[in-house]
């Protein structure tokens, strides 16, 4: 049989030239190129679990994508409008790999190439050691950084949007309110132990927290990054700059799924959440900490991450790309897709959602 492509040594070395060269490196096969520039050497990162990727000679990384589907794959759309929009806070793309099916004749993506950003740590590395250093009153980026990724955002959802913008139907108001409403059901099947003995209690709360999901028909959609958190932040070494990337979507949706467009609170939620997420590792990792120094953290750097947010669509003129109703809503189910990720992938994260959600229902009940 012959192995999957991107599985042979060489395979990364040989698309980088591919791209130099604007020649696909066999007939089934159709490339895209941005950027190119030589560069040889191939070195794996062993840490991606759900594709491969390769370094090749500290100037690219190539990475296979190991579950292809013919139904399409959101990434080429949305780095080619980011491309064009001249947004750059992101890994410079140089190309894309699209091999033929023999059968059906359709294109399935097989590669991403972008620049290598050597030194980069992401958001779950230089997030958690600049909040334990700010709880310490040590000197970091913990309240600077929540600046910089709302301003990223912001800009990345303005020049998503200008692919197109359409307005939520009923019909999709009500799949992503069922939606929601089967991930509280499936966390509530699945947690068990002292978490489930919390979480049960809770359902109720939840549910009406999640109602607003059905009544935004008329909501701004665009294409969204789909998977937003801090660890898709990258961020060099001092001077710090922030850079996003995987743009795939959420690898727990069909292509489908994931290539449609989406409410911008979508990948804001997620951010807002992931925050939140770095206090509660914090709290769970740093002994003797001053857990109530983390949780005014997590608030001061959600309100100034939303805050630059807004500001920077206003100053876009795009501040209607904000449904700022499906914030909340949107929060309380990704930490029910939290709980049922740490059952079925990640068991130690339940401490996540099990201390971030009831803070959450307490803060959307409390009147403003």
């Amino acid at each position: 049989m012959k192995p999957a492509r991107g599985m042979n040594p060489g395979d990364a070395d040989h698309l980088v030239a591919a791209l130099v060269s604007g020649q696909a490196p066999n007939s089934d096969e159709v490339i895209t190129v941005w950027y190119a520039e030589s560069a040889v050497g191939e070195r794996e990162i062993t840490v991606d679990q759900t594709n491969r990727s390769v370094i090749v000679g500290d100037r690219a990384v190539v990475k296979w994508l190991l579950h292809t589907d013919t139904a399409g794959h959101p990434a080429p759309a949305r780095l080619q409008a980011l491309v064009d929009a001249g947004f750059t806070a992101m890994p410079r793309p140089w190309g894309l790999l699209h091999q033929r099916d023999s059968q059906t004749g359709a294109l399935k993506l097989s590669a991403i190439v972008t620049e290598y950003l050597p030194g980069t740590q992401d958001g779950w590395e230089w997030a958690v050691a600049d909040v334990r250093a700010h709880v310490r009153g040590e000197e970091s980026g913990a309240l600077n950084a929540p600046i910089e990724l709302g301003v990223l955002t912001a800009q990345m959802h303005v020049a998503l949007s200008r692919t197109g913008i359409s307005d939520a139907t009923e019909a999709q108001a009500q799949s992503w309110y069922a939606a929601a409403g089967q991930d509280l059901a499936e966390a509530i099947s699945l947690v068990d132990g002292d978490e489930g003995a919390r979480l049960r209690p809770l359902e109720s709360r939840i549910q009406q927290c999640l109602h607003p999901i059905s009544e935004c028909v008329g909501t701004p959609l665009i294409d969204v990054h789909g998977d937003l958190h801090v660890g898709q932040i990258l961020r060099t070494n001092a001077p710090y700059a922030y850079h996003v990337t995987d743009f795939d979507g959420n690898p727990l949706q069909t292509a489908v799924e994931r290539m449609q467009q989406q409410p911008a609170a979508r990948d804001v939620a997620g951010m807002l959440a992931s925050l939140d997420h770095v206090g509660r590792v914090v709290i769970h990792r740093t002994p003797d900490v001053d857990a109530a120094k983390v949780v005014s953290w997590i608030v001061m750097a959600q309100e100034i991450f939303l805050d630059n947010y807004r500001d920077e669509l206003n100053r876009a003129d795009a501040g209607h790309l904000l449904d700022e109703r499906l914030l909340g809503p949107f929060q309380v189910q990704q930490e029910c897709r939290e709980f049922v990720y740490s059952v079925k992938h990640l068991p130690h994260w339940r401490y996540v959602p099990d201390a971030a959600l009831p803070a959450l229902l307490d803060r959307l009940e409390t009147p403003a």
